[in-house]
């Protein structure tokens, strides 16, 4: 039997990347799917508007959620032919080559490459443009004082600091009995040149938030009782210290026409517009049955 670097596959179509776009576009037009950077949806996203994936087993909103079960689907029905193994793809002519972490090599020989993601694929055709978008800036923060209250979320109006949410401690045992201790996440939209501006660094993101939260009653440890009224407690302000910062970059190249690529840059929200009430693919059938 042939191993997987001594064949060469022959598909009319194959999209390229591995982002919720792409991997609803296999699924929905039943072709296989190479990515070289996986891409997941941030933890906390959600679709604004109330779609039915129930045909895909996913009950919620959660575009993470949708991501994780079209990987499994389009892996059980062969349409992630290389799993998350590919480290570079390279294309000449109509052969895309990809090499694995551990220099393994897959052959695919293509009539048309559907391209969501180009990052790590060389032998594209030239960019005639570039774009690039306001990045997504994801700064996690352990809670350290200020972790018990009701809060899920706070909005705002502002491109720094434009939601922060809470959630169920990582790092403890989040919910003990009816005690439940949250951390905290924010998601801020940043032009290029304000990601090394310090008035938008964790240490500017930490005073703003601590500041929302005191503006949103959220207390910190108590502090003994009032001097002037002994059955009322003083608090702390709350506590918190960043944990990491995460920049997602936004950048879009648009290239040269070539008939053996066709470029998409549609959300997942415009993708899902096309997607019919009923699919009888063998990975919708299989879905179905999972």
């Amino acid at each position: 039997m042939e191993k997987i670097h001594q064949q060469v596959f022959e598909y009319d179509q194959i999209v390229i990347g591995g982002g919720l776009n792409a991997l609803l576009y296999a699924y929905l037009n039943d072709c296989p799917c190479i990515f070289a950077c996986a891409d997941p949806p941030f933890r906390f996203d959600d679709f604004a508007e109330d779609y039915d994936f129930r045909s895909l087993g996913v009950t919620t909103s959660s575009k993470l959620e949708l991501w994780e079960r079209l990987i499994r689907v389009l892996g059980l029905s062969g349409l992630l032919p290389m799993a998350d193994k590919t480290a570079s793809i390279t294309i000449n002519k109509n052969i895309l080559k990809a090499v694995t972490h551990v220099s393994r090599l897959g052959r695919f020989e293509f009539e048309k490459l559907i391209i969501f993601d180009d990052e790590k694929v060389s032998g594209l055709p030239f960019i005639k443009s570039r774009i690039e978008l306001p990045a997504k800036v994801i700064d996690w923060f352990n809670v350290r004082s200020g972790m018990e209250h009701p809060l899920d979320a706070i909005d705002t109006d502002d491109h720094f600091i434009n939601r922060v949410y809470f959630y169920p401690s990582d790092r403890l045992d989040g919910a003990k009995g009816k005690r439940i201790r949250k951390d905290l996440v924010a998601v801020s939209y940043l032009e290029p040149d304000q990601l090394n501006n310090f008035d938008y660094s964790p240490t500017m993101a930490r005073f703003k938030i601590i500041q929302m939260m005191k503006d949103a009653g959220i207390r910190g440890a108590r502090n003994g009782r009032d001097t002037y009224n002994p059955k009322l407690y003083r608090y702390y302000s709350p506590k918190i210290e960043s944990a990491q910062r995460e920049i997602v970059r936004d950048i879009k190249n648009y290239y040269e026409p070539d008939e053996r690529f066709e470029f998409r840059y549609d959300t997942a929200e415009e993708i899902i517009k096309n997607f019919p009430e009923e699919l009888e693919s063998y990975s919708s059938r299989l879905a179905r049955r999972l």
